[in-house]
């Protein structure tokens, strides 16, 4: 027998919050959008605030219909000044034991009729799960609410609640069939009257009973709105009373389109009936964009929510403007047509660079209609100028505060499980494991008594994937367990429920519990010290399950057991049964289940549980699961690339741990799996994450020992060692690469306990060998050689673009093309999965020295367009640094610098970027103290600085200007000599455009 996590135990729930959920109706029509009630509770004895909105703090944990579990849409969405603003702007004071209502209406999408949950973003975006509710049938909805990151907003998070209501069968929905069908009679009764008035020679009659049956005819064909691009809804959503909702929309759309009301040239392809519609919906809160990309629209359809009456200012006394929200709402909705949203965050502003873009466009509008422009994103400084989001991130010193568990240097030896359960042994040796029941995590050998257990139970009504509902821990004679009912955790020491105040807490016998801010979710985490200093951080995953980490003291090495191994540094014999020999990798699901699994399944007598009346770890158990495995390869092609969508706007970008949040939020339809994989990836991140590719050779070797790896390579090969030594102390050169004579060739250092020798040219045919210097005598290592495979081709400037692998660490790609004197070639990487990195890309000379290089930002990168100083052979090389890997698109722009004349005080000239990298220059001549200004009057080219450039007789820069807004300048200078002088237009980035220019004293 299996119970569902929230197994019922006796006691009341921490927490200051509680729920009351309720629907207008038990019954609606079809496509009657459901209208829920939550009522929240502030039980506190302090006043504090709760929020009105069901956007970021209500959570749809599941939905039923008939008793089958259904499937949310998983998409994104953009608010106009934050999700965590709009929240702010709908708080309200809540005094003890008073309530708030909060409202869940269902909203008429593309796809149907859904309840829509939102996952806050930390950078001011949302997740959305759009729960399908529009079909005939019983429905069970089950919710939560919990506190946003807002301040004063009363903490924590509700339990789970249930509400249930029918929705009847469709309705003939065709009346217009009617209608025709009147219309057709009443055409030929007006025919016949027209022939009849013709044959009697009544031609005036006869007109106009024709001018009749046009009207008809006009009158019959209406019923579409004029473009079938967009469509106003004002009945759906939340509408705002005593406002004509499709009158405002229309009042703004009619600004757009008059002149100069559409800077950004969003309304040309708004009004084009073939790209993906936009529906637009009214909302009390805050304006946002949300995708629904299973519309039967197609794929970048949208909804925009649009509050018309909201005039509170921004931050900074900015006023807001409607229209200008609308417009800002409008560019999300053009780029999610277009398929282009801009990818990740803007540099170190922490906002999505969607929403600096957005952000900007608004401005153009704004300044258009003589606003002042934006300075600010949900409290924090917009850049200068849109390229400022390609700059890397500054590395910056660890925020104030307590360290969290497995973060820093040296701690990166935490073994975990989390999420579905994906488990990390201390050792680095990474599997899942789906097994429902009760099991040994780790277990002290030796020693001080150390134990930690996990309750691992199904998610929903899934027969594949489990997640841990309950965790046990003991520590010297003591036992606590933590486990979710009702979405809320229940703390228990010895078996009895013991409130947790937020801090420090002394445990009997030594050791202490700490309840604390989870970097998760709105629940707090727990932190378990053993008195050796062994510890365990649990933290919620929304109300679903936990995320375990465990770090031992550097003393229980090799005295452990259990599911995340025995920490002797060696992650080749972690995963073996209980006294079993280690199974070999990769480990098959026969081998996992039932053996493997049942032999660390906890006996009764060990349970260090709390069980209700008539309960029993049997009652936990289900050996027939998992049913059949279940991978990422398994994945239905339309959830998986949801779930890549919204994993990578998490900002997940660890190649392991993106692939492992896909996986999550694919099989669970759960946006706060990637908020866990994001916080989990930050506070424990898996260098050592493994490589799928086939290593040449491999083991483990103990310090101090003398023991060796030996490999056999030839002339021209190149190979990369990688090692995990979570045992080792951080030093630098402690791994070595010898020849086949030998000698010294490479060495590497081993920090926060994972090490590498980099990209290695062999020499001579024989055998190499890797060593630990002999001067370390304490820890093991697990040292893999991988043989580089390199790739060598050929790129056709202005051609195609060109994909690139990388799977082996120290692998390069080459890519050569024929260059001319006086090119100037610009290299474009729109699209790549290699981590955050600077100089992967370089540009070669014949001589093959470094021309430039480039950085790879989120997901994007590339070389600035740079001349070519002489005719011949170049190559782009793609070198990823240290153990990185992952895919690139390649495209190379080549072309000549194009010069024209322009006049001082003449005709306006139209500069056209037509590809990316391309330079255009124009020059004219004047005499020395003549003062020039150049106006950028009108522009197309996006927000960025010193794509304007002027140049003295001896190309010495005098000026550079920007682009912002779509307007620009070259300050007045005076100029120093008589000669020709030079302007030169060159965006940077693959930025194109046009540009009109207005030289003038």
């Amino acid at each position: 027998m299996v119970t569902w996590p929230q197994a019922a135990l006796a006691g009341q729930a921490e927490g200051g919050l509680s729920l009351e959920l309720k629907s207008a109706r038990s019954a609606y029509g079809a496509n009657e959008p459901a209208r829920l009630t939550l009522t929240i509770t502030n039980n506190g004895g302090t006043g504090c605030r709760l929020a009105k909105t069901a956007e970021g703090t209500v959570q749809v944990l599941s939905v039923r219909r008939d008793g089958q579990d259904l499937s949310p849409v998983l998409s994104r969405s953009f608010y106009e000044d934050g999700i965590n603003s709009a929240i702010a702007s709908r708080m309200t004071e809540a005094k003890p034991q008073s309530a708030v209502e909060v409202p869940l209406v269902g909203l008429r999408v593309q796809e149907g009729t859904v309840l829509r949950s939102v996952t806050a973003v930390p950078d001011g975006t949302g997740m959305d799960a759009l729960w399908p509710i529009g079909e005939p049938g019983r429905y069970e909805v089950t919710l939560s609410y919990a506190a946003p990151p807002v301040a004063g907003a009363c903490p924590g998070v509700t339990e789970s609640k249930t509400v249930s209501f029918t929705v009847g069968e469709a309705q003939d929905q065709r009346p217009w069939l009617w209608i025709v069908v009147a219309a057709a009679v009443l055409l030929l009764v007006l025919g016949l009257v027209v022939v009849l008035l013709l044959r009697r020679k009544h031609r005036a009659s006869a007109a106009a009973v024709l001018m009749l049956v046009a009207l008809v005819a006009v009158g019959g064909a209406t019923g579409r709105p004029a473009f079938a691009d967009y469509e106003v809804d004002p009945t759906a959503g939340l509408p705002v009373d005593g406002v004509d909702f499709k009158a405002e929309v229309d009042a703004c759309f009619a600004k757009f389109s008059a002149s100069g009301g559409d800077p950004a040239g969003i309304m040309s392809r708004l009004k084009d009936p073939k790209t993906p519609k936009v529906r637009i919906i009214p909302t009390t809160g805050g304006s946002d964009t949300f995708e629904t990309p299973l519309s039967p629209a197609g794929k970048g359809s949208s909804t925009i929510t649009w509050n018309p009456v909201n005039l509170e200012n921004y931050e900074g006394d900015v006023a807001r403007d409607p229209c200008s929200a609308l417009y800002h709402e409008l560019s999300h909705a053009d780029d999610i047509s277009k398929d282009s949203v801009p990818k990740g965050d803007c540099g170190d502003t922490g906002i999505k660079t969607a929403e600096v873009k957005a952000t900007f466009t608004e401005n153009k509008y704004r300044t258009a209609k003589g606003l002042p422009p934006r300075k600010k994103y949900d409290g924090k400084d917009l850049p200068k100028s849109l390229e400022d989001c390609k700059k890397p991130k500054k590395k910056t010193p660890p925020a104030k505060g307590p360290v969290k568990l497995c973060e820093g240097a040296g701690k990166n030896q935490c073994g975990s499980t989390n999420g579905d359960p994906h488990l990390v042994t201390f050792d680095r040796a990474y599997y899942d494991f789906q097994a429902v029941g009760e099991f040994v995590v780790a277990r002290s050998t030796s020693g001080d008594p150390l134990e930690v257990q996990a309750r691992q139970a199904p998610l929903g009504s899934s027969k594949t994937v489990s997640i841990n509902s309950a965790v046990g821990f003991r520590l010297g004679t003591q036992k606590i367990d933590l486990s979710l009912v009702q979405g809320v955790t229940q703390v228990r020491l010895g078996g009895e429920l013991l409130v947790v105040p937020p801090g420090d807490k002394a445990l009997p016998g030594g050791g202490k519990l700490t309840r604390r801010e989870s970097d998760l979710s709105s629940a707090d985490g727990y932190d378990v010290q053993w008195p050796d200093g062994s510890a365990a951080a649990v933290d919620q995953i929304g109300n679903y399950g936990y995320r375990l980490l465990l770090r031992l003291a550097a003393g229980r090495a090799g005295k452990v057991q259990g599911l995340l191994g025995n920490f002797d540094g060696d992650p080749e014999n972690d995963i073996a049964p209980l006294g079993g020999s280690a199974l070999a990798r990769p480990i098959s699901f026969d081998k996992l289940y039932p053996s493997y699994a049942d032999s660390w399944r906890i006996k009764q007598g060990e349970s260090l549980f709390t069980y209700a009346s008539g309960q029993s770890t049997e009652t936990f158990t289900d050996r027939q699961y998992p049913q059949k495995p279940l991978g990422i390869s398994d994945l239905d092609v339309s959830r998986r690339a949801q779930a890549e969508e919204i994993c990578r706007w998490a900002g997940v970008t660890d190649t392991w741990q993106f692939l492992e949040c896909v996986f999550d939020v694919a099989v669970s339809g759960r946006p706060e799996f990637a908020v866990g994989s994001l916080g989990t990836e930050r506070i424990a991140p898996p260098q050592a994450a493994p490589i799928s590719a086939a290593p040449l050779a491999t083991a483990t070797l103990a310090a101090g020992t003398g023991a060796r790896l030996t490999f056999a390579g030839r002339t021209g090969q190149a190979v990369f060692v990688d090692a995990i030594a979570p045992t080792m102390l951080d030093r630098c050169s402690p791994y070595r690469l010898l020849d086949p004579a030998g000698k010294y060739l490479n060495s590497g250092c081993n920090i926060n306990g994972i090490g590498h020798i980099d990209r290695t040219e062999l020499p001579a045919d024989g055998e190499y060998t890797v060593l630990i210097d002999p001067a370390v005598t304490v820890g093991r290592a697990t040292l893999r050689v991988y043989l580089a495979k390199d790739t060598n081709t050929d790129i056709a400037p202005n051609g195609a673009a060109m994909s690139v692998t990388i799977e082996q660490p120290g692998s390069v790609a080459r890519y050569r093309f024929a260059g001319v004197a006086g090119q100037r070639v610009f290299v474009d990487v729109p699209e790549s999965s290699l981590p955050d990195q600077c100089s992967p890309l370089q540009l070669r000379d014949p001589a093959d020295r470094v021309l430039a290089s480039g950085c790879v930002i989120n997901g994007s990168g590339d070389i600035e367009g740079t001349v070519l100083p002489a005719d011949g052979s170049y190559t782009v090389v793609v070198d990823p640094q240290v153990r990185s890997i992952g895919t690139a698109q390649i495209r190379l722009f080549a072309a000549k610098d194009q010069t024209s004349a322009i006049a001082l005080g003449g005709q306006p000239v139209i500069a056209n970027v037509t590809q990316p990298g391309l330079a255009l220059r124009y020059q004219f001549s004047a005499t020395a103290g003549t003062s020039v200004t150049l106006d950028v009057t009108e522009s197309t080219l996006p927000d960025q600085c010193s794509p304007l450039r002027l140049l003295d007789p001896d190309g010495k820069q005098l000026r550079s200007g920007c682009v912002i807004n779509g307007k620009g300048d070259l300050a007045k200078v005076s100029l120093p000599v008589t000669g020709t002088y030079t302007i030169i237009v060159d965006p940077s980035g693959a930025a194109t455009g046009t540009a009109k220019l207005v030289l003038h004293q």
